[in-house]
């Protein structure tokens, strides 16, 4: 007999039920988690799809994180499709029951593309959940088997099942200079959050995104952080001072002994002190000294030749890690409205 499955959307779940899944699942990580999809809704045209698979019995088989985003191209409406994170399936189940639910993930996908019209859906799986990092990452895309085009990328990742020498000295003599320039200048590195530390965050998030002439993210989404992940100890934030100033400050996402560099702002000064790359290897002696396994300074750019992504590129790759798989996923819409984005971008 197949197994029977039925689509429960997230508030129907629960909090509780939903991240005890998560918890416990080896396929999900911290976007997962319940309160990251409302986070992740504090961001323009964005609003909440995410539903569960659940059993005969009711018991879930599988969470996807899934969002709509709905905006403007060419004075058309096109609205999209997003899951980060990706469908994460109950550890226990047989791989032929594992199949059945991996059908019923994309049966759901293709019914929600068709029902809100959306031109195309992306999906992109943690590289810190425990199913896709180490020495148990996948060799092939593991969302091929929901039909999608390979857009699969390329995350740096740091080990950190290693002595406390050779963590250091696996960083690019760079970082290491940069490291000391830092403390030779006074910065210090705090993790104590204090009140107002979040509005001091944003700030420099602010003047950061102003002076790489990027729009800044709305305050509801670092004052989610700060309520849904600091506060529960699913993250932590490290703020550089020289002379007791703010200049630089990074929030990294903790969950399943693995860390995360999930966000990063920077003031003129601390630029020039190096405070970012302190801040860097502080969060890894932490997070070693914590007994975490793996660490992710962020998505790599390895053909960049020039601009920003290779300064980006260059400085994740600093600390010592490695290129691993990032999966990711699209599905297009059937027919022409699977095309538009693509021409009319290419019209502009």
């Amino acid at each position: 007999m197949s197994l029977r499955c039925e689509s429960v959307e997230r508030p129907a779940v629960g909090r509780a039920v939903w991240d005890t899944f998560v918890d416990g699942c080896d396929e999900a990580w911290l976007w997962h988690r319940y309160d990251f999809q409302d986070t992740l809704c504090t961001w323009p045209r964005r609003s909440d799809a995410s539903f569960a698979l659940a059993g005969p019995r009711g018991e879930l088989l599988a969470v996807v994180p899934l969002h709509r985003i709905d905006r403007r191209l060419a004075g058309l409406p096109l609205r999209r499709l997003d899951s980060l994170g990706g469908p994460a399936i109950r550890n226990s189940l047989s791989p032929r029951e594992r199949r059945r639910v991996r059908e019923a993930v994309k049966e759901s996908l293709t019914a929600r593309m068709a029902a809100c019209r959306a031109v195309e859906l992306t999906i992109s799986l943690p590289p810190l959940a425990p199913a896709f990092r180490g020495e148990r990452c996948p060799r092939v895309n593991p969302l091929l088997d929901l039909g999608c085009d390979n857009t699969l990328t390329q995350t740096w990742m740091v080990d950190l099942n290693v002595s406390d020498t050779l963590l250091c000295e696996q960083m690019a003599g760079r970082a290491r200079t940069a490291v000391r320039k830092a403390v030779q200048q006074g910065v210090r590195v705090r993790w104590d959050v204090r009140p107002g530390d979040a509005e001091q965050y944003y700030r420099l998030h602010v003047e950061t995104y102003r002076r790489t002439g990027v729009s800044a993210h709305p305050f509801a989404y670092f004052q989610a952080i700060w309520e849904r992940f600091v506060n529960s100890g699913l993250a932590q934030v490290g703020f550089a001072e020289v002379d007791g100033r703010v200049v630089a400050a990074d929030t990294f996402g903790t969950y399943k002994a693995g860390s995360l560099y999930w966000t990063g702002a920077v003031a003129r000064e601390g630029l020039e002190a190096a405070a970012s790359s302190l801040l860097q290897w502080e969060a890894l002696a932490r997070f070693h000294a914590d007994e975490f396994e793996w660490h992710e300074t962020g998505e790599g750019f390895p053909g960049a030749q020039s601009g920003k992504s290779k300064g980006l590129n260059d400085f994740k790759r600093s600390f010592g890690g490695d290129l691993y798989p990032y999966y990711r996923g699209r599905l297009r819409a059937p027919g022409w409205r699977g095309r538009l984005p693509a021409v009319l971008e290419a019209l502009l």
